[in-house]
C-alpha cells in the first residue's frame, strides 16, 4: 500500500483528479475537483469545408452519374471507386485523399431547394443560407452547444466573410467567433507559454490509485452504486500514465502546411492549419472553413456536357491552369486529413459540402452532395443525383443532413430529430 508515501498528499490529489476531468464516465462523481465535460470516449470535433458557388457532384461521390455521356470531362481514366462502394469521385483530386478517408467515406445527398447563391444581395436566401441556417437559428451554432465541451471557443470560422454573408445567430450563448491569425489564436487558448499548475502526470496517475485504494472498502460494499467512480478512477488513472499530449507550435503548423512562416488567416492552407489548431489547443467544437470570393465555384462555362465546368474546377482544386491561380486547395485538406481524422482519442468528423450542384447545362442544381469524413461514417452512397444532377422525390432535406453529422460524431439524443443516413453514419 501507498497510502503513507509522503509525496501524495491532497494537493497532489487535488491536482490529479483535476486533470482527469472528464476521462470517464462517471467524472462527475469526483465532486467540484472535475470540470464539466462529456461523458467518457473521443471528444468530437467537426470542420466543414464549404464551397461557395457550388461543388460539383463528381467530385462528392456521384462521379459515374456522368460516365456514360463524358459529362463534365469524366472518363474511365479519371474515376476513382472507393472499395467495392457506390461512391466514384475524381481520381487526380478528391481520389487522392488519405486512404483512412476513402474508407470512411459517406456521400450523402442534400436537396435544400434553392437553386439561386447566398450573396450580400441575397442574404435571406441561396443555397449557403438554405444549408446553414434553421429558420431563426444557425445550425452551427446549435451543433457546437449540443456538442458539450468547456472549450471558450466552441464554434468558430475562417474565411473573408462570416457563414451566409451575415453573422450568425449565438445559441443558448454559444456564438461563432473568427479566427484572423493564428498567433493570436495560439495566445487566447493559452497554449503558447507551459501551464505552471498542470500536473506530474506519473504522481497524478499514483496518487488516484492511492485514493482507489483507500476506498477500495467502500467501493466493495457498495459495487452496485459506486461502479462508476471505479470505472472514473480506472480510466482517468489509465490516461494520466499515457503520455502528456503534444503541444501545439506555429513551427509546426508552419512546417506541415507550408504557410512560409506566415499567421494570418488570409490562405487556404492556413485555414486548415487554423483548423487544427483550434483543435488541439482550445478543443474548439465546430470549425467553418469557407473559400475565398464571391460564389467563386461559380462556373457557368459548359463545353461539351458541362466539359469546362469540370475542367475548371479541377484546376481550382489543384492550383493550375487558368482558374487555378497558386492556391492548392487539395493539398493542406489532404495535410489536414491526415493529421487529424483518425486522431487517438478525438473523433473528427468532416464534412466537404458546397451551395449547391452542378447541372450539365453549367446552371445551378436545387441541393448539394456533401462529402462526410469520420471514424464513425461507412463508405457509401446515400441519396445520390442522377445523371442529370436531379435529386429523386423523397432526397431527404438540410436537417436530416445534420441529423447525421450529429450521429457521426455521436452527440447526445437527436437534436435535429431522426437521421434518415443511418446506414452510413449510426
Amino acid at each position: 500500500m501507498r497510502i503513507h508515501d509522503p509525496k501524495l498528499s491532497r494537493r497532489a490529489l487535488m491536482k490529479a483528479l483535476a486533470a482527469a476531468g472528464g476521462a470517464a464516465a462517471g467524472a462527475r462523481i469526483l465532486g467540484p475537483f472535475v470540470p464539466e465535460a462529456m461523458a467518457a470516449g473521443e471528444t468530437p470535433h467537426f470542420v466543414h469545408i464549404f464551397f461557395n458557388g457550388g461543388l460539383n457532384a463528381l467530385f462528392a461521390g456521384c462521379a459515374d452519374k456522368y460516365l456514360t455521356a463524358g459529362t463534365f470531362g469524366v472518363t474511365s481514366t479519371n474515376v476513382k471507386r472507393l472499395g467495392t462502394s457506390d461512391v466514384y469521385t475524381d481520381a487526380t483530386t478528391f481520389g487522392t485523399f488519405p486512404q483512412f478517408a476513402l474508407d470512411h467515406w459517406a456521400s450523402i445527398g442534400v436537396k435544400h431547394g434553392n437553386a439561386l447563391h447566398t450573396t450580400p444581395q441575397n442574404l435571406n436566401s441561396g443555397g449557403e443560407h438554405a444549408f446553414i441556417r434553421d429558420g431563426g437559428n444557425c445550425y452551427l451554432t446549435q451543433l457546437a452547444y449540443y456538442m458539450g465541451g468547456d472549450s471558450a471557443f466552441k464554434a468558430v470560422y475562417f474565411g473573408d466573410r462570416p457563414p451566409a454573408y451575415q453573422a450568425q445567430p449565438a445559441f443558448q450563448g454559444v456564438p461563432i467567433q473568427r479566427i484572423v491569425n493564428l498567433a493570436d489564436a495560439i495566445k487566447a487558448a493559452g497554449s503558447d507559454t507551459p501551464d505552471p499548475n498542470a500536473p506530474n502526470r506519473p504522481l497524478a496517475a499514483a496518487s488516484l490509485e492511492t485514493a482507489q485504494e483507500m476506498s477500495k472498502r467502500q467501493i466493495t460494499t457498495n459495487a452496485g452504486r459506486l461502479t462508476p467512480l471505479t470505472d472514473a478512477y480506472d480510466s482517468a488513472a489509465a490516461s494520466l500514465k499515457k503520455a502528456a499530449p503534444k503541444p501545439v507550435t506555429l513551427a509546426e503548423l508552419n512546417t506541415a502546411y507550408g504557410l512560409g512562416g506566415k499567421t494570418g488567416t488570409d490562405s487556404y492552407a492556413s485555414m486548415l492549419a487554423g483548423a487544427e489548431l483550434m483543435i488541439r489547443a482550445a478543443g474548439t467544437n465546430v470549425i467553418n472553413i469557407t473559400d475565398f470570393g464571391l460564389a467563386s465555384w461559380d462556373f457557368h462555362q459548359t463545353g461539351t456536357g458541362g466539359s469546362l465546368n469540370g475542367s475548371y474546377s479541377r484546376q481550382k482544386m489543384t492550383g493550375t491552369g487558368i482558374f487555378g491561380g497558386a492556391a492548392n486547395r487539395i493539398a493542406p485538406i489532404k495535410t489536414f486529413l491526415e493529421r487529424m481524422l483518425n486522431t487517438p482519442d478525438r473523433n473528427v468528423v468532416v464534412c466537404v459540402s458546397g451551395e449547391l450542384v452542378r447541372l450539365p447545362s453549367g446552371d445551378h442544381g436545387d441541393g448539394t452532395v456533401a462529402v462526410l469524413l469520420g471514424k464513425n461514417v461507412k463508405q457509401g452512397l446515400s441519396f445520390p443525383v442522377t445523371t442529370q444532377s436531379r435529386f429523386a422525390a423523397g432526397t431527404p432535406g438540410v436537417k436530416e443532413f445534420w441529423a447525421a453529422v450529429a450521429s457521426a460524431l455521436r452527440v447526445p439524443g437527436q437534436p435535429f430529430g431522426a437521421n434518415p443516413h443511418s446506414a452510413l453514419t449510426a
